[in-house]
C-alpha cells in the first residue's frame, strides 16, 4: 500500500481536534469523514488549511461538527478527495501506540454521561487505514434505598413533567397571538432582576429611533432568587407571542420553550472576551454543558470582532456564520462624550470620601459553579494592609460579581478608604471614573481596555482556576497588565508611582473591530430590522435524527447500543441523585 494521505500529528485544544497531514502528489479538492459501515454514502466535510509542501491542517470541533451537534456515533475513515480519487488516511504503523494517548474521553452531566473520541487502525492487513471512533455513553443513577424514597422520586418526576407540560401549553396558546408581521419583541434575562447592559442599550436605542411605534415590546427579568411559578407562566406567555427574543445570558428555558424555526432568538451575550472558558469550550470539565443545551438554540449571537467569532462559535456550539461581529451595544454609552463626568459628579455625591482621590476599582469574577454557589474568597485580602497602602490619596471600590449575594466584609473602621459600591447600578459607570482596575479572570477588562488605563490581575488561585475552569489563552501571556499571585505582590504594585498600560493597545486591536458608539444600531439594523446576508442553516431535531440514522455504525464484534447504554426508567431513576435534565440527557444518549 502506498500512503498517499499520511497523518503526521494529532493534537487537541479544548474540543478542537487537529490533524496535520501530508498528501503525496497533486493537491486534494477536499477532506471528509465517512463511516466505515457505509463508506462514501455519507460524507462529513472537514475544514482544511494548507501549510505548504503538501501538508494540511485539518480541524474538527467534536461538539459542533454535525450541524450544531457532535460528531455522530460511529467509526470513520479520514479521506482526501482528488478528482474522482478517494485517499483514505494512514497513520505510521510504527507509531500506532501513540493513538491511545491521543484519544479523549469527555465526562459530563455529573459523571452520568460521556463522549469519547478514540483512534485506531483498521484490521485489514492489506489496507490498515486510520480509524476515528466516536461514542456517546450514559448510565442510570442508583435506585432509592426504600419503597418510600422510590415513591417520592416518582412523584417529583411526575410533578416536574406536569409543570413543564403546563408551561408548554401556555406557550402554544400564546403563539396564536404571535403577529405575522414580526412586530413582537421580548427583552428577557434569567440572570438579572432588571434590564441592563446590551439589552438596555438596544432597547433604549430603539426608543430613541422611534421604533416602539413599529414594534411591541415585552419584558421578563428574573433571577434564581426572584423566580416563581407565576413568573414562569408569565414568561412562557411572553415567549409564545414573541417574534424575536433578545437575551443576554444563559437561558435554560429555551430547551422547553421557544421555536427556532418560527422565532428569531438573538443572544446579546453580557460579557466581552475574557480568559476563562465558557460553554462548550469547557466540555468535559467542571461545569460542562450537556451535548444538548440551550446555547445551541440561538438564531444568532453577537461579538466584538471577527477574531472572536470562532471563540463564541465554540462556546455556544453554533456555526461561525451565526456569530456576527456587530460590536457590543453597551459600549455605546460607555464611550459617549461627557458620560464620565456625569458619572463622577453623581458618584462623589453618593460617596463624598472618594472625592478628588485616585479610585481603584476591585472587580473580580466569582468562584463556584454558578449563581447557586457563587462566592469570593476575601480571606485572601488583608483589609488593614490594603487600607494603609491607600494612603490619603486613594480609595478602593469593591464591586462584587452579580452572582455573589454577600457584600465584601470590609471592617467599619476602614470604610472611608475601602468602599463597597454594590449600590451602584452599572459596573461600566464605575470603570469610567476609576484610575486603576484590579480584577482576575473577569471580562470587565473588555470595556476597561478602551480607557487605556492600568490594570492589575490579582490571580491568587491561578493554577487551580486554570486547571478546573480552563483558559482560552495562556493567562500570563494574554493578561493586558501586571499579574499578582499573592496579596503582597498586589500591594507592592499598588504602591508603585506608575503602572504600565502598554499591553492594552494590542488587546483592543484584537477584540474590537469598532471603537465607536454605533454598536446598538448595527445590532438593530442587521438582526432586528433585517436578516444577515448569509443566514445560518440550522437543522430541525428530525433532520439531526435522520443524520444519526444514516451514519449509525455497524462494527462487527462491537457491543450494540443496548449493551453500551443503560436506558434510565422511572424505576431506576433517583430524583435525589439526578435531575430531570440529566435523565433526559441519558435517554437522548441512548437514542443516539
Amino acid at each position: 500500500m502506498v500512503d498517499e494521505l499520511t497523518i503526521e500529528r494529532i493534537s487537541w485544544e479544548r474540543v478542537i481536534l487537529t490533524f496535520v497531514v501530508r498528501v503525496s502528489g497533486d493537491a486534494p479538492d477536499s477532506f471528509f469523514l465517512t463511516p466505515n459501515s457505509r463508506p462514501y454514502e455519507v460524507e462529513l466535510p472537514v475544514r482544511a488549511e494548507p501549510l505548504g509542501e503538501g501538508r494540511y491542517e485539518l480541524t474538527i470541533n467534536v461538539t459542533q461538527f454535525n450541524r450544531r451537534a457532535q460528531v455522530p456515533n460511529g467509526t470513520y475513515y479520514l479521506v482526501a478527495r482528488r478528482g474522482e480519487e478517494n485517499l483514505p488516511a494512514a497513520y505510521p504503523l510504527a507509531r500506532s501506540e501513540e493513538l491511545g494517548d491521543a484519544s479523549r474521553a469527555f465526562v459530563y452531566n455529573k459523571n452520568f454521561s460521556a463522549y469519547t473520541v478514540t483512534f485506531g487502525i483498521s484490521d485489514d492487513e492489506a489496507a490498515p487505514y486510520f480509524l476515528m471512533r466516536t461514542y456517546s455513553f450514559g448510565r442510570s443513577g442508583g435506585k432509592p434505598s426504600s419503597k418510600v424514597a422510590r415513591l417520592k422520586s416518582k412523584a417529583r418526576k411526575k410533578w416536574t413533567k406536569t409543570k413543564r407540560k403546563a408551561l408548554r401549553t401556555v406557550f402554544s396558546i400564546s403563539a396564536y397571538k404571535r403577529p405575522s408581521d414580526g412586530s413582537n419583541i421580548l427583552f428577557a434575562s434569567e440572570a438579572r432582576p432588571n434590564m441592563q447592559g446590551n439589552l438596555k442599550a438596544v432597547h433604549d436605542r430603539m426608543l430613541e429611533r422611534g421604533l416602539d411605534s413599529q414594534f411591541n415590546f415585552g419584558y421578563s427579568f428574573r433571577t434564581g432568587r426572584t423566580s416563581s411559578r407565576q413568573s414562569a407562566f408569565a414568561l412562557a406567555w411572553e415567549m409564545g407571542k414573541a417574534n424575536t427574543i433578545l437575551i443576554d445570558d444563559y437561558f435554560a428555558i429555551l430547551k422547553d420553550l421557544g421555536n427556532r424555526d418560527e422565532q428569531k432568538i438573538i443572544q446579546l451575550w453580557h460579557a466581552g472576551s475574557g480568559f476563562k472558558s465558557v460553554g462548550y469550550s469547557r466540555f468535559g470539565q467542571y461545569g460542562s454543558p450537556n451535548l444538548r443545551n440551550a446555547h445551541r438554540l440561538y438564531s444568532y449571537a453577537i461579538c466584538g470582532s471577527q477574531h472572536l467569532r470562532d471563540v463564541y462559535s465554540e462556546a455556544f456550539g453554533i456555526e461561525r456564520e451565526a456569530v456576527l461581529a456587530t460590536g457590543l451595544p453597551r459600549i455605546d454609552g460607555f464611550l459617549r462624550e461627557g458620560r464620565a463626568e456625569e458619572v463622577r459628579v453623581d458618584f462623589e455625591k453618593q460617596f463624598p470620601t472618594a472625592k478628588g482621590k485616585r479610585k481603584i476599582l476591585f472587580a473580580p469574577t466569582f468562584r463556584g459553579r454558578g449563581s447557586g454557589d457563587a462566592h469570593y474568597d476575601y480571606d485572601q485580602i488583608d483589609f488593614r494592609e490594603l487600607y494603609e497602602s491607600c494612603g490619603d490619596d486613594s480609595v478602593v471600590l469593591f464591586r462584587q460579581h452579580h452572582f455573589v449575594p454577600d457584600p465584601a466584609p470590609i471592617p467599619q473602621e476602614f470604610s472611608d478608604r475601602l468602599i463597597d459600591v454594590a449600590s451602584c447600578a452599572d459596573t461600566n459607570d464605575l470603570m469610567l471614573i476609576s484610575d486603576v482596575l484590579i480584577t482576575d479572570y473577569s471580562s470587565v477588562i473588555y470595556e476597561y481596555s478602551l480607557l487605556e488605563r492600568p490594570m492589575i490581575f490579582f490571580a491568587y488561585d491561578l493554577d487551580t482556576y486554570s486547571a478546573t475552569r480552563g483558559m482560552h489563552k495562556d493567562y500570563r501571556e494574554a493578561a493586558p497588565g501586571s499579574i499578582a499571585t499573592t496579596f503582597d505582590e498586589l500591594v507592592e504594585l499598588l504602591r508603585r508611582p506608575q503602572l504600565s498600560n502598554e499591553a492594552t493597545k494590542e488587546f483592543v486591536k484584537e477584540n474590537f473591530d469598532y471603537v465607536d458608539t454605533n454598536n446598538s444600531d448595527r445590532v438593530i439594523d442587521t438582526l432586528i430590522l433585517s436578516e444577515p446576508a448569509t443566514e445560518p442553516q440550522v437543522p430541525s431535531e428530525d433532520e439531526d435524527h435522520r443524520m444519526s440514522e444514516r451514519v449509525g455504525e455497524e462494527d462487527p464484534g462491537a457491543p450494540g447500543q443496548e449493551d453500551q447504554l443503560n436506558d434510565p426508567t422511572d424505576n431506576d431513576s433517583d430524583g435525589s441523585y439526578k435531575t430531570e435534565e440529566e435523565d433526559e440527557e441519558n435517554q437522548w444518549q441512548t437514542s443516539q
